[in-house]
């Protein structure tokens, strides 16, 4: 890292999450705010930073939500490098504090505060590249004690292949995204003078009924309270633009800010729509690349198993056993976990069938709920 990064890096690490530097030269913030104005468990988006569109110290957020565990996800240029991050705010319904069940690889978690306090985590192993088009998907999920998890993914457009980075804990029931989802994008170094775009699309929420919603258009707006005299951004209050674009890839939301050259070509606040026909998501599901079985004791097995990491991760498994070597009949025991980094599971038969020989099959659904199974006994 050069001296100056040095510098800037330790001016960010000691800032709160979000926060500024209090002078008035950042580019403005702006907001893409979708028409999903209901709760669901099941949040997609995707992001693209074009090649001309980054500039240091710049959150492009993908998805925004509120509820009892409000919070944010995205990517952004940072001066340690490029991240994901994906946070979770403290709640007053909360009976205990947030907490990470999974980190990935490479994905570290800290408390932040500022700008309210929660738990964030950040991954700047896995990296992400100009011009390439990212999916990020946000499932949470009831767990046992009133509590609610929330897993976050990425997807890169450049590898095809899915990274499960973390999953939180919240300690309340019935926490679902609510609310329209919101994408922002934020200099939070007052590094105005740069031009920084956000590219959006394919965004979805699922709905708790199970239907899809595929988000159809949107409000954008600049916070206008930024472009006053002395405020952050006045230097360059008019140095935003956003709205719809096109090129090879189709149509896209894009937001821009910062920059001497850049002005609007909208109102402040206006109103955007991109038409939508798909039904549902559209991604690879699930499939298990092999899976094997082993008795390590009467009665006990251990599974293990490995998907293809470009086609939908895992959100639950389920070993089940039968007696009838095609897996007709009532099974013996049936076990389902829900446990999206979960590679392996142990089934035990109960005392009085443990020496009964069985036949097993491994059934693993992916996050958007797709099922696959796999014969253990061949």
């Amino acid at each position: 890292m050069k001296p100056s990064l040095l510098i800037v890096a330790a001016l960010v690490s000691s800032l709160p999450l979000g926060a500024s530097l209090g002078g008035e030269g950042a580019a403005p913030s702006s907001h893409f705010v979708f028409d999903d104005q209901f709760p669901g468990d099941i949040l997609i988006h995707q992001v693209r930073v074009p090649k001309d569109g980054e500039a240091m110290c710049t959150y492009y957020e993908t998805l925004g939500w509120q509820g009892k565990a409000g919070g944010y996800a995205g990517i952004q240029s940072h001066p340690r490098d490029h991240n994901f991050i994906f946070s979770i705010w403290d709640h007053p319904d909360h009976a205990g504090p947030i907490e990470a069940v999974y980190r990935g690889p490479g994905t570290e978690t800290e408390k932040f505060g500022g700008e309210g306090t929660g738990l964030k985590s950040w991954n700047f192993e896995l990296g992400w590249d100009t011009g390439v088009w990212y999916t990020l998907v946000s499932r949470c999920w009831a767990v046992a004690g009133d509590h609610t998890q929330y897993g976050f993914w990425a997807r890169s457009g450049k590898t095809e292949e899915w990274t499960h980075l973390v999953t939180m804990d919240v300690a309340a029931k019935e926490a679902y995204f609510e609310g329209g989802t919101d994408a922002f994008l934020e200099d939070w170094l007052e590094t105005g003078k740069e031009v920084r775009t956000t590219n959006l699309r394919g965004g979805w929420k699922r709905k708790l009924d199970g239907k899809w919603h595929p988000f159809g258009g949107g409000r954008y707006s600049v916070n206008a309270w930024d472009l006053e005299p002395g405020k952050r951004s006045f230097e360059f209050k008019t140095a935003w633009n956003g709205g719809v674009a096109q090129d090879e890839t189709g149509k896209y939301y894009f937001m821009t800010a910062g920059g001497k050259k850049t002005k609007p070509t909208t109102e402040n606040p206006s109103q955007h729509a991109i038409r939508r026909t798909e039904k549902a998501p559209e991604y690879p599901p699930i499939r298990i690349e092999s899976a094997k079985a082993k008795q390590d004791a009467p009665g006990r097995y251990l599974v293990t198993w490995e998907v293809d990491p470009k086609t939908l991760p895992p959100f639950s498994h389920t070993i089940v056993a039968f007696t009838d070597p095609f897996g007709k009949g009532k099974p013996l025991v049936e076990v389902t976990t829900i446990e999206p980094h979960a590679r392996e599971a142990e089934l035990t038969l109960p005392d009085a069938i443990a020496g009964t020989r069985v036949y097993l099959r491994l059934r693993c659904r992916d996050i958007l709920d797709n099922e696959v199974e796999f014969d253990l006994s061949r």
